[in-house]
C-alpha cells in the first residue's frame, strides 16, 4: 500500500507560516528547493509521520498561485509514495481516474511525481511520487596514492554529524540516499562512495582491502572538519564502520550496522562472488551498473578478489567486535538472503556495547527494505 510521504500546503507568506509553525510544532524547515517545471519553490518541514511540504508560488502563472487566488491558504495536495510512478500511472487510468499528465513530472526532493484530478477525489489533490536516484553533486577528497573518494553532503552542518556507508558493489547515490533523505533534517549527514565504488576512483593497482575503505573514513572526517561522528553502515559498510570505530575509538559517537555478518567461509565467501558477476547480468543491469560506478567491471574484478581474502581474517574481524566500545544498534533482517539472521545474533552478542533490532524483510537492501524502520530506529538510537 502507498505510504502518505507528504502533505503539501500552499503559502502566501512564507516566513508567517514558517514562523507560525515553528510556533506550534518546535520546528523550521529543513530545505527549500525551487522546481522551476512547476514554477513553485517548497519548504520542507518534517513530522516525523511524514513530511510538510509549504508551497510558494513563483509567478503569477504557476498552479500554486492560481490555487491560492480561489482558495487562499491551505491544504493543497496528499502525496502518496510509490515504487514505480509509470506502474501506478497506468493501473490508475486503467481503474477509470483522469490524471494531470501524460507521463510523470520531475518533482522537489529527486521525485517523479503525478496527480489526480480532485473531482474524482471527493475534492482532494491526490499526488503520486516515486523517488529517483539522487542527483546530487559530489565532494572529492583525494588520497596520496592518487585514488579520490566521492562524499555527498546533506543537512545543516550544525547538526550532529551522521557518515553513511554503503554495501559492496553500492553507492551513496542509489543504495544510501533514500536513507538520507529521511534523516537530512536532523543530522549534518556525509555519505561516502568507498574506494572504486559510485564516484569514488580504485587503488592505482585495483586491489581493495578494509584498510582502504577506514582511510576513506578517517578522510573524510578530515576534510570536514569533524572530530567526532556517528557512524552507520550497510553490509560491507558496517564492517566498514566497526573497523573504523576500532582503529579511532576517540573518533566515532556512536555505531548503527544494518545487515552485519562477522564470520565467513568458502561457502559464503562462493556465494557473494557469484553476485559479483558482471557478465550474468542483465542489459539493464548493466546499464544500471555503469551509470551507478566509474569501471564496474574492474570494481567488481577487485570485489572479488577481496571477499576471497575474507576467510582468512575471521580472527581479526573477532578481535574487532570485542574491542569496539562505541554504542552499538545492529539491526537485522528475517529472512536475509545473503547473510542469515543467525549473523545478526552473533554481531550482537559479540558486542560489548549492542543493541538489537530485527526487521522483516526478504532482501538483502537498504532502498527496498523496511527503510521508514530502519530511519525510526536509528533517530532512536543517535538521539
Amino acid at each position: 500500500m502507498p505510504q502518505l510521504e507528504h502533505v503539501g500546503i500552499a503559502i502566501d507568506e512564507v516566513e508567517a507560516v514558517i514562523n507560525c509553525f515553528d510556533d506550534l510544532l518546535g520546528t523550521r524547515p529543513y530545505k527549500a528547493e525551487t522546481v522551476a517545471s512547476q514554477q513553485v519553490r517548497t519548504h520542507f518541514l518534517d513530522a516525523a509521520t511524514a513530511k510538510l511540504e509549504f508551497l510558494d508560488a513563483l509567478n503569477d502563472d504557476s498552479a500554486v498561485q492560481r490555487f491560492l487566488d480561489r482558495r487562499g491558504e491551505g491544504l493543497h495536495h496528499l502525496a502518496f509514495e510509490v515504487d514505480d510512478a509509470d506502474t501506478a500511472m497506468e493501473r490508475l487510468r486503467a481503474a477509470g481516474f483522469t490524471l494531470l499528465s501524460d507521463t510523470p513530472q520531475p518533482g522537489a526532493d529527486d521525485k517523479r511525481i503525478f496527480f489526480v484530478h480532485p473531482k474524482e477525489t471527493h475534492g482532494v489533490l491526490v499526488e503520486f511520487c516515486e523517488t529517483t536516484a539522487a542527483e546530487w553533486t559530489a565532494d572529492t577528497i583525494t588520497h596520496d596514492d592518487g585514488r579520490t573518494v566521492a562524499t555527498y553532503e546533506r543537512g545543516a552542518e550544525d547538526a550532529p554529524p551522521l557518515v553513511l556507508l554503503h554495501g559492496a558493489a553500492g553507492s551513496i547515490r542509489d543504495e544510501i540516499a533514500p536513507l538520507m533523505r529521511r534523516l537530512e533534517s536532523s543530522y549534518h549527514l556525509i555519505g561516502v562512495d568507498l574506494s572504486g565504488h559510485g564516484a569514488s576512483s580504485l587503488p592505482p593497482d585495483d586491489t581493495l582491502t578494509m584498510e582502504h575503505f577506514v582511510a576513506d573514513v578517517q578522510a573524510t572526517l578530515d576534510h570536514y572538519a569533524v572530530p567526532e561522528a556517528h557512524l552507520f553502515g550497510f553490509s560491507l559498510g558496517s564492517a566498514v564502520a566497526l573497523r573504523s570505530a576500532h582503529a579511532a575509538p576517540d573518533r566515532v559517537k556512536r555505531l548503527a550496522l544494518f545487515a552485519p555478518n562477522h564470520q565467513w567461509d568458502a561457502s559464503l565467501a562462493a556465494t557473494m562472488k557469484a553476485r559479483l558477476r558482471l557478465d550474468e547480468r542483465s542489459p539493464e543491469e548493466k546499464r544500471a551498473l555503469h551509470a551507478q560506478h566509474k569501471n564496474p567491471e574492474r570494481l567488481f574484478s577487485a570485489l572479488r578478489d577481496f571477499v576471497d581474502s575474507l576467510p582468512a581474517r575471521n580472527d581479526a574481524i573477532a578481535d574487532t567486535l570485542s574491542g569496539v566500545r562505541a554504542s552499538t544498534l545492529v539491526i537485522g533482517l528475517d529472512e536475509d538472503p545473503l547473510f542469515p539472521i543467525e549473523s545478526t545474533l552473533q554481531v550482537h552478542e559479540a558486542l560489548p556495547n549492542a543493541r538489537l533490532s530485527i526487521l522483516p524483510s526478504r532482501r538483502h537492501s537498504l532502498p527496498k527494505g523496511p527503510l521508514p524502520q530502519v530511519a525510526s530506529l536509528l533517530h532512536a538510537h543517535l538521539s
